[in-house]
C-alpha cells in the first residue's frame, strides 16, 4: 500500500486543472482502487454543513483502512464555521485525509490563512512558457504523438501555458492526426480553436487602436464559434504581460532579438502594439483583466457579458480616438 502522506489535511490550489488533477491523484493513491467508490467522498462547503463533514471524517469505512474527503468552496464558510473547521482539522483521525481543492484563494481571508497554516500545500499554478513547452512535448509523447519543439512552442503561444488546456488540445490533435503521427503546422491550424490560435493577437491590436466596434465584432465571432470566455481572458492576460516586457526593450530592438513570448511571425506585431500603449494604460488593463477573471470564476456569471465589458474597458477612450 502507498505510504501515507505526512499530514492529514492538504490544500490543492491553482488555476491549472491538469496539475490539480495530478495532486489529487497522488493523494487518492493512499486508497486502494477497488475501495474508492466507498472511501472517497466529495463535499461542497457552500451546500454541506460542517457537522456532516465531521461525521464523515470520524466514521471509518469497513472496506478500506483509509478514506479521503475532497472539499471545495471553503471561502463560502462563515466566521464561526472557520473556527469549527480549524478544530476539525486538528482532531482528524489517522484514517482520514482531508483534501481542500480551489482554483483561487483570497489570502486576505481567515479561511485562506487557516488552510495555509494547517494544510500541506500543493500549488497548481500554470508554469512559465519554457517549462510549459517541455511539458507539452512530454504529454505528446505519452499520448503517442510526435510533436517537435517548434510545434510545441506554437501550441503554447496559441493556448497559453495552462497544462489543462494544453492536454485538451493535444488529445484533439491525436484524434485528428492519429497515434504515432507527427503534428504539423497545418494540423495546429486545423484543430486548435481560433481564439487559442492567433486571433487574440489581432484582437489586442484592435483594442490598442481603440477600435471598439471592430474588437467587439471579433469577440462576438469567437463566442459564436464556441470559444470559452475563460481561456480568452487568460490569453489576453498573457499577451498584455508580453506587451509590458516589450515596452521595456530598448528602442529599435529588432523582432528577432526581442525576448517576448509568441511565435516569431507575431513578435513584430507585439512590438508595434506595445508602442501604442502607455504604462498607465497597461496598469489599467491588468486591473480590468484581474476583475474579469474573478467575475468569470464566481458563481453563475454571465460570461459573454463579462468579456464584452472587458473589451469596452480595454478600449477606454474609443470615442475620442474615433473623433480624432
Amino acid at each position: 500500500m502507498p505510504a501515507r502522506p505526512r499530514r492529514l489535511a492538504h490544500l490543492i490550489v491553482g488555476e491549472d486543472s491538469y496539475l490539480r488533477q495530478q495532486a489529487r491523484e497522488s493523494l487518492l493513491a493512499s486508497v486502494p482502487e477497488e475501495a474508492r467508490p466507498f472511501a472517497v467522498q466529495e463535499f461542497s462547503l457552500a451546500r454541506t454543513d460542517l457537522d456532516e463533514v465531521r461525521r464523515a471524517a470520524t466514521t471509518p469505512t469497513l472496506l478500506s483502512p483509509r478514506q479521503v474527503l475532497l472539499l471545495r468552496d471553503a471561502e463560502r464558510l462563515g466566521e464561526e464555521e472557520v473556527d469549527q473547521l480549524g478544530e476539525l482539522i486538528d482532531s482528524l483521525p489517522e484514517f482520514t485525509l482531508l483534501v481542500f481543492e480551489e482554483e483561487k484563494l483570497d489570502k486576505r481571508t481567515r479561511v485562506a490563512r487557516l488552510l495555509e497554516a494547517k494544510c500541506e500545500l500543493h500549488p497548481a499554478d500554470p508554469p512559465k512558457d519554457a517549462e510549459a513547452v517541455k511539458q507539452a512535448e512530454a504529454m505528446a509523447r505519452n499520448l503517442g504523438l510526435r510533436l517537435s519543439a517548434a510545434r510545441a512552442r506554437e501550441l503554447v503561444s496559441a493556448v497559453g501555458p495552462n497544462l489543462g488546456f494544453l492536454r485538451t488540445e493535444l488529445e484533439k490533435l491525436r484524434s485528428f492526426v492519429g497515434e504515432g503521427r507527427e503534428v504539423t503546422a497545418d494540423d495546429l491550424t486545423s484543430v486548435v480553436v481560433p481564439a487559442r490560435r492567433f486571433v487574440i493577437f489581432d484582437l489586442v491590436d484592435l483594442m490598442a487602436d481603440r477600435r471598439r466596434a471592430d474588437a467587439l465584432q471579433m469577440l462576438k465571432r469567437l463566442l459564436i464559434q464556441g470559444e470559452n470566455p475563460i481561456p480568452i481572458v487568460g490569453l489576453l492576460a498573457w499577451l498584455y504581460r508580453q506587451l509590458l516586457i516589450a515596452q521595456a526593450l530598448p528602442a529599435g530592438t529588432p523582432p528577432w532579438k526581442a525576448r517576448v513570448g509568441g511565435p516569431p511571425e507575431r513578435k513584430e506585431q507585439l512590438l508595434r502594439v506595445a508602442r501604442k500603449l502607455t504604462r498607465e494604460q497597461l496598469r489599467e488593463a491588468f486591473a480590468a483583466l484581474a476583475e474579469a477573471d474573478l467575475s468569470l470564476k464566481s458563481s453563475a456569471p454571465d460570461a459573454p457579458a463579462v468579456v464584452e465589458l472587458l473589451v469596452v474597458r480595454l478600449t477606454k477612450g474609443a470615442g475620442a480616438a474615433a473623433r480624432a
